[in-house]
């Protein structure tokens, strides 16, 4: 399995070939490793890689993973396929963001017409009892937001648009 990761902008291409349950042998670029992964909770990892240990707490979300190893951390990034092609059609792209479960609107942190950027706030959504911060998926102007504080919205419902 190969896999791409970025760190600082910079790809780093890895060849994982599963050797035995939990045992690897990884090549990143011209060097070839072999690694052993034990897991110890959902968050740490002991990691042997030729040999040598190495104690990883990793974080992770829908963009990155960010690793702390050695006294640093690292966020390496996951990349949709219009970014690794270099954002081709991205900005003509709209999106459309819509709610995974149903809910009640609790605030609206921007207005139709304005410009937000990828990752800012757009309004605050409660469901099962939490409130979830309902983020811009990309850069651009905010459309079809059509909702007030107090509102009911269903699985499904067209939350808003970034053009």
């Amino acid at each position: 399995m190969n896999i791409s990761l970025w760190f600082d902008n910079e790809e780093f291409r890895l060849g994982l070939n599963r050797m035995e349950e939990n045992k690897f042998q990884v090549k990143l670029k011209d060097r070839t490793f072999n690694l052993s992964v034990e897991f110890v909770n959902d968050h740490e990892i002991l990691l042997n890689v030729d040999g040598r240990i190495h104690n990883a707490i990793v974080c992770s979300n829908t963009t990155s993973h960010t690793v702390f190893m050695n006294g640093r951390s690292f966020k390496l990034e996951k990349k949709s396929a219009s970014q690794i092609l270099g954002g081709i059609g991205e900005k003509q792209v709209r999106k459309d963001v819509k709610t995974s479960m149903p809910g009640r609107i609790v605030d609206i942190l921007t207005r139709e017409g304005e410009n937000v950027e990828e990752g800012q706030a757009v309004l605050i959504l409660e469901a099962m009892k939490m409130q979830n911060e309902i983020k811009s998926p990309r850069a651009g102007i905010l459309t079809h937001l059509k909702f007030k504080p107090g509102d009911l919205v269903d699985t499904g419902v067209l939350l808003f648009t970034v053009e």
